[in-house]
């Protein structure tokens, strides 16, 4: 066998990386988000500084380690929801290792450890690392703190190898979600100490040191199964296994009366069921559903009419702000045959705007249980809805007529992962969406009160829908107009 080291693994990624096209932009875009990590990660050097001093002042009879024991259940629960959108697993293309005289073991343990340098292992260290040295300087202690410490990173270091399990089952990331949601309810709302289990569980690790011995057990567990997981995946043709799998979405006949339109509706149904990326995506507006708890559920936020209606919006156009900005891009790898076919270019453009108004009737209707926070919180939540289905359907589709970065459909890139998709036209066009109907409501609501904003955003809504027609013609012809451009871009990829 040939010598073939992690160091190995990291040169071809090097060499990967910069030989790939359009290197630059990738590159001008890690820089930027290198700012933002260090950025982030000094935000979290403070925390650490500060949570000891923090906790003294707030609550100065209680061990800071146990009030920060309450909280982890949470933070790793979250931490395992975002690793699953946003981490970037580390790729490596074994075709041609696999021919080379290179052991398995050495291919895999490249893998496994390019993963450890993932940006969310480092957060837990360097919030707790200055945690405990605070701790510390201000407290007698033992040995039993930095155990603590240890014992926690690896259950950060659990979550970075259990991110390979669940990237390849939907099921368990959102019953993570669920189980966190429903523990977090039953502990606020009707008092039932669930979670607080878990803090328990991490006390019991400080007071109790030799406990450590079973997170260790876990964790190299965790890393064996994860070993010989990556191990089986390794032969030539594995990714030409072939697979008996039912096609979903193969009748829809429901939407053939509507003649081209449904077709063009059924296609883009049939996209989200059966592309990864787009149920993805589509899953992330399906989270901005929970997006008013943050805001409804906060008495500083709730005396602030601007940031409910901020909320509202949020909530009720999660799939059109996340789903209808990548309009045409979700259809850019087949857009130039559909533009020469004999279709009108209305109809195309109808069936994208019924599908984002469906989605914000639905998402109105998922969004009645914030009745709890009451009648005031109800309507703003139902204006903002009509705004978004008379008027901000139609400001997302006008904005998709300048969006030519091309969504790549072949690609199994998680929601916020595919770096070609970033436009910062779109980012522009993202303002409008969300100013103008805080705009909408705060001019009447300073001069005539809570009624007439959300009469105007009501009235704005409608004035939508009753011009229609006109905004439509507006919207085909900017299309129209930039057609050439667009088709231009989407070849070039």
């Amino acid at each position: 066998m040939a010598s073939f080291s992690v160091i190995d693994s990291f040169k071809l990624s090097k060499k990967k990386f910069f030989r790939a096209p359009q290197w630059e932009l990738k590159l001008a875009i890690r820089i930027l988000i290198g700012f933002l990590v260090l950025y982030f990660l000094a935000a979290f050097l403070f925390l650490g500084i500060g949570i000891y001093f923090i906790v003294q002042k707030t609550v100065p009879d209680q061990n800071p380690v146990f009030f920060v024991n309450e909280f982890l259940i949470y933070y790793f629960g979250i931490e395992l929801l975002i690793r699953y959108f946003v981490q970037n697993l580390p790729i490596t293309d074994i075709k041609p290792l696999l021919v080379q005289p290179i052991s398995k073991n050495k291919i895999v343990q490249g893998v496994m450890l390019r993963s450890l340098g993932s940006f969310f292992n480092w957060i837990p260290m360097v919030i707790l690392v200055p945690f405990g040295i605070v701790y510390s300087l201000n407290e007698p202690t033992t040995y039993t703190l930095w155990i603590w410490v240890i014992g926690v990173l690896f259950i950060s270091g659990i979550n970075n190898f259990l991110v390979f399990f669940i990237n390849k089952n939907r099921v368990v990331a959102l019953s993570v979600f669920l189980l966190l949601l429903a523990g977090s309810f039953f502990q606020h709302v009707l008092g039932i100490p669930l979670l607080s289990f878990f803090g328990k569980g991490f006390n019991y690790l400080y007071l109790h040191p030799i406990s450590i011995v079973v997170l260790l057990a876990l964790f190299f567990g965790i890393v064996c199964a994860q070993y010989f997981f990556l191990k089986k995946q390794l032969y030539l043709d594995k990714g030409f296994s072939q697979k008996k799998e039912r096609i979903v979405g193969s009748d829809l006949k429901i939407f053939d009366r509507a003649g081209i339109l449904g077709l063009f509706i059924k296609n883009d149904i049939r996209l989200i069921l059966r592309n990864v990326r787009a149920r993805q995506v589509v899953f992330v507006g399906f989270l901005f559903l929970f997006y008013g708890i943050i805001f409804f559920s906060q008495k500083v936020y709730l005396e602030s009419y601007v940031m409910l209606i901020f909320a509202g919006v949020f909530t009720t156009g999660g799939f059109m702000l996340s789903f209808g900005q990548l309009v045409p891009a979700w259809d850019s790898e087949y857009y130039s045959f559909l533009m020469c076919q004999n279709i009108p270019y209305r109809k195309y453009l109808e069936s994208k705007l019924y599908l984002m108004m469906f989605s914000v009737v639905i998402s109105m209707v998922l969004s009645l249980p914030y009745l709890y926070f009451g009648l005031k919180i109800m309507t703003i939540i139902i204006a903002c809805a009509i705004f978004n289905f008379g008027m901000g359907s139609f400001i997302t589709l006008y904005s998709g007529a300048f969006n030519a970065t091309p969504v790549k459909l072949n690609v199994k890139a998680k929601a916020f992962e595919n770096t070609q998709n970033f436009s910062l036209t779109q980012l522009l066009f993202t303002l409008p969406k969300i100013v103008l109907p805080v705009l909408v409501f705060y001019v009447p609501f300073r001069f005539f009160g809570f009624s007439a904003g959300i009469l105007g955003l009501i009235l704005t809504g409608l004035l939508g829908l009753l011009f229609r027609g006109f905004l439509l013609r507006a919207i085909e012809k900017t299309y129209q107009k930039r057609k050439y451009k667009t088709l231009s871009s989407f070849k070039k990829t």
